[in-house]
């Protein structure tokens, strides 16, 4: 597209040509108050709050539906500007009701903060104010506000332009108009919490977060859903070391604006059952001593040469780093055991927006790294000791129990309790993705990376690290100081990843070359 220089606000930008002009603003650091326009939705102009004066136009234009050609100028700051908007606002405000203290949005609320910057007028109202229903589920997810609502129609546009579920409608005329939804199809589509993100004021909100906590609190981190193969980009919000929801993060390469309401609460296993302690035969250890003791296995089986008798399960849960880590001590540590390691999970639902039915956020990356395998098949064998990294796949797969019961010792890494670690004799606890950097690889190829958001829980440490506190045991040094140290021995050693540079991943992430996986064997 072509690029042409235009003035806002008296500054030469250049931009995009056929932007509209809300677009070309935020190019140059300018905010157009907006209630209707959503970049993912397009243009209504319903709520004439983007009023901007455009050179040689008599008349104010909205913004949301004027579009940039070259040497075009206008202006967001001029006296008549701020005034029309002002007056937009108050319409607004006639019927809407004085509960900011008391509403979820408050903090994040685009007519709290349009009145602060474009409003701060004085009340003329002298007649009371149309009530309208109040704390109306309107889902098995979302409640309805409708007299916090400012018929934006982000909502019922989102429910026809993006899920073609059609749920949502404006009725009535005038102060009676609110929006609801059909009498016998309530707002229950899969992607149903993605109007309370469009939703520019507190008129719908998400049951699950709902009086959690107040949004000035939470501090944000970027992130990624591990709901699926397709790794929705999001922003995980979080206070006092727990995650509080998931909020969709923009990458137009992978999810555009939105995710599914199931992947929003894949957050919970990062606060709830946490194996945040060494486990040993059921009792609490502390760490060093437990790990002292997996590599006193570890030594006897690999210096008695029966190297081939230890596995390594891992997991398609796991991030790109875990998976590298544990194949290179597979190699180098334990001699040439075997390693392997594959979907465990029952199949999700697949849809034609998002959802994937693979439930696995990186089972590219265990198959770009040569490390795909049928779990029965890696532990069919049995041996002397078994390592399992990630996910359950006792829980998932009881039909695993038999060959678990073929190795001598089981020794779990993981975050959380569950069914595996019930069943190993030690259970150590590494860090999940909301506590260390690391990356995962979309079904796509696509190489995403995720920032760590909380202090690691307990005695909980990156899973690297903990193999290299094995190995010491063994008399070998092991392990990186850091992803960055990681991802260079990845680089040099793994030709599906040779072309990606950890450094320049960015917020988008990157497609991984072509070339083939490097082999799975320990050799």
């Amino acid at each position: 597209m072509a690029k042409v220089k235009i003035q806002v606000n008296g500054r030469e930008v250049e931009v995009d040509e056929g932007l509209n002009l809300i677009e070309a603003a935020r190019i140059a650091g300018v905010e157009v108050p907006h209630f209707c326009y959503h970049p993912g939705l397009g243009v209504d102009g319903n709520c004439r709050q983007c009023l901007v004066e455009i050179d040689g136009i008599p008349k104010l234009q909205i913004a949301c539906n004027s579009f940039v050609k070259d040497g075009l100028a206008f202006r967001t700051d001029t006296e008549r500007v701020t005034r029309m908007q002002a007056g937009v606002l108050e319409f607004l405000f006639l019927n809407h009701p004085l509960d900011c203290p008391i509403c979820d949005q408050s903090g994040e609320c685009l007519l709290q903060d349009y009145y602060i910057s474009n409003g701060k007028y004085e009340s003329r109202l002298d007649t009371d104010k149309r009530h309208k229903r109040k704390a109306v589920p309107v889902g098995p997810r979302v409640m309805l506000d409708a007299e916090r609502c400012v018929l934006c129609s982000r909502c019922v546009r989102f429910c026809d332009k993006v899920t073609g579920t059609g749920e949502m409608r404006i009725v009535n005329r005038g102060n009676r108009a609110e929006i609801t939804t059909y009498p016998d199809r309530p707002l229950e589509n899969d992607y149903s919490l993605c109007t309370v993100d469009v939703c520019p004021v507190g008129a719908l909100t998400s049951k699950d977060f709902r009086f959690r906590k107040r949004v000035w609190h939470l501090q944000s981190a970027k992130s990624l859903c591990t709901g699926c193969s397709r790794g929705c980009n999001v922003y995980m919000e979080h206070e006092g070391g727990k995650v509080y929801r998931y909020r969709p993060r923009e990458n137009m390469h992978v999810n555009d604006f939105w995710m599914c309401d199931p992947g929003r609460l894949t957050y919970t296993p990062l606060n709830d059952e946490r194996l945040d302690v060494a486990i040993v035969t059921g009792e609490e250890r502390t760490l060093p001593e437990s790990i002292e003791q997996v590599g006193t296995w570890i030594n006897i089986a690999v210096a008695s040469g029966q190297s081939d008798s230890v596995a390594v399960l891992v997991s398609p849960q796991s991030s790109t780093e875990t998976l590298y880590a544990a194949k290179r001590f597979a190699k180098d540590i334990l001699g040439g055991a075997r390693i392997g390691g594959g979907n465990v999970r029952p199949a999700g639902v697949q849809d034609e927006i998002l959802r994937r039915a693979d439930a696995n956020p990186n089972s590219k990356g265990l198959e770009m790294l040569g490390l795909s395998a049928d779990p029965a098949a890696v532990l069919s064998a049995g041996g002397t000791v078994l390592l399992v990294i990630d996910d359950d796949p006792l829980g998932m797969n009881p039909d695993l129990a038999g060959a678990f019961g073929k190795f001598e010792h089981v020794v779990y890494l993981g975050s959380n309790e569950n069914a595996t670690s019930a069943k190993a004799e030690i259970a150590l606890p590494i860090t999940p993705h909301s506590e260390c950097d690391g990356t995962f690889v979309n079904f796509e190829g696509r190489v995403q990376r995720f920032w760590k958001a909380l202090t690691p829980r307990g005695d909980s440490l990156w899973s690297p690290t903990i193999m290299g506190r094995i190995a010491e045991f063994t008399g070998q040094e092991f392990g990186w100081k850091s992803v960055r140290d990681l991802w260079a021995d990845l680089q040099k050693t793994e030709d599906a990843f040779a072309a990606i540079d950890y450094a320049s991943l960015g917020e988008v992430g990157a497609a991984a070359g072509s070339g083939q996986p490097a082999s799975a064997s320990a050799e």
